[in-house]
């Protein structure tokens, strides 16, 4: 059996190898010439060109290639065109494949009709119109790139999806083996911190003894010393048990009830305020606010920024603040405003993680972990947490949480509230 030929063209210069633009046509005619003619026609199309000679040949190729459309002469020895067709779509591969007979003699109605029943989409008669037989060729040409376009498109999709649940399998696996290095984390944290703090409390003890029974036979170096050792021991202590909160605050279990903000505040006020000497100035404009909270949480998180409040002001100035609430659709947003240092905006963000001391605060003691319990107290509440400061004009923080009931009985709050 002698091979087929193939001619490959190309439209607008699209490189072969461009599968969705280039389909195949299949031309069968046992007459050189004719093939000759209708590939000259049907060159101008810039699809790839496969002739064959016989009924043979054409069901050989149809062994290597899709087709867009068959061209298919019905008078050819041996094998004439209906018996072809007849083969051909005895493959389910191609029961769909349009074939358009060519004839060079009148058909009856019959011939037509057994065409037609073998799937033919058309017939053309001899000598063919150029115009014509473009025009029908044409219109398979486009149909069957729109599908090779679409078939490629599932198949880039179904990729994409694989691809997608594979790196969603990799995110979700680690984000369990991140959940588990956090949990070890915070419970080794808090085992460190736990167990630090009974040697820092006898260290602490032992330089008191020294100082109060030894300090008089010390010379002024050795009690400087002892004063540095203490301080040292002290600042560890405070930051083991800052450590030991923010430890808490992660692990603790989160059950929001409705909390009344004033007597709260008022409460940490009076435990955590010196009761003697020179106190700060504190105000509460809480009212009747209650907010969704957990009491535990609440409490580290405005002790802490009580704390700030009172601690980072410039020496010999009286602390100033105020703590106001202020009703929001929804939400209650309490204001905790001094008349500190100020903090620099480029440092907004970043002094609510942990460890971090910044600007003007680092001349301060602390721990640089308050304002990050803060930040996880209120994230693990539901809510949000800001400042607005410049350096020299003090600070405005503020904590936004779900609001518990609805102020003033106002049903435009609840609506909010439940919408959230």
């Amino acid at each position: 059996m002698e091979h087929a030929e193939i001619t490959a063209t190309s439209l607008d210069g699209i490189p072969l190898d461009r599968p969705t633009e280039i389909v195949n046509i299949l031309l069968v005619d046992d007459q050189p010439g004719k093939l000759l003619a209708h590939e000259a026609i049907l060159s101008e199309l810039g699809q790839r060109i496969i002739k064959a000679r016989n009924g043979v040949e054409a069901l050989g190729q149809l062994l290597r290639h899709d087709f867009a459309v068959i061209l298919l002469d019905v008078n050819m020895p041996n094998m004439d065109g209906f018996e072809t067709a007849a083969m051909i779509r005895q493959r389910p591969r191609f029961e769909k494949t349009p074939i358009i007979f060519v004839t060079g003699y009148n058909t009856t109605d019959l011939d037509r009709l057994k065409g037609y029943e073998l799937g033919a989409v058309d017939y053309l008669f001899l000598p063919v119109v150029p115009q014509v037989l473009k025009a029908k060729v044409t219109a398979f040409v486009e149909l069957a790139r729109q599908t090779q376009i679409i078939k490629m498109q599932a198949n880039d999709l179904a990729e994409h999806n694989r691809l997608q649940a594979e790196q969603l399998e990799v995110i979700q696996k680690l984000n369990d083996e991140l959940k588990d290095a956090n949990a070890e984390l915070e419970a080794f944290s808090y085992t460190v911190s736990h167990d630090l703090r009974a040697p820092l409390r006898s260290l602490t003890g032992y330089v008191n003894v020294l100082m109060e029974d030894y300090g008089s036979r010390l010379d002024e170096e050795g009690r400087g010393h002892l004063q540095a050792l203490y301080r040292a021991a002290n600042r560890m202590d405070c930051l083991t048990r800052d450590l030991l909160a923010y430890g808490r605050v992660a692990r603790e279990s989160v059950k929001l009830e409705p909390v009344k903000l004033q007597p709260v505040l008022e409460e940490i006020i009076s435990l955590t305020m010196p009761s003697h000497g020179k106190s700060p100035n504190i105000k509460v404009e809480a009212g009747d606010s209650q907010v969704l909270g957990h009491r535990f949480l609440l409490e580290q998180c405005l002790c802490n920024l009580l704390s700030n409040a009172t601690k980072f002001v410039r020496p010999g100035t009286t602390p100033e603040v105020l703590i106001r609430t202020e009703e929001k659709p929804g939400q209650v947003r309490l204001w905790v405003e001094d008349n500190g240092i100020g903090i620099d905006p480029n440092y907004h963000r970043k002094i609510f993680s942990i460890f971090e001391r910044v600007g003007e605060l680092q001349k301060y003691e602390g721990t640089g972990i308050g304002l990050a319990i803060v930040n996880r107290a209120v994230q693990r509440m539901g809510g949000t947490c800001g400042v607005i400061s410049v350096p020299g004009e003090g600070s405005r923080f503020w904590v936004d949480l779900l609001c518990a009931a609805p102020a003033n009985g106002s049903s435009e709050a609840s609506a909010a509230r439940k919408e959230s």
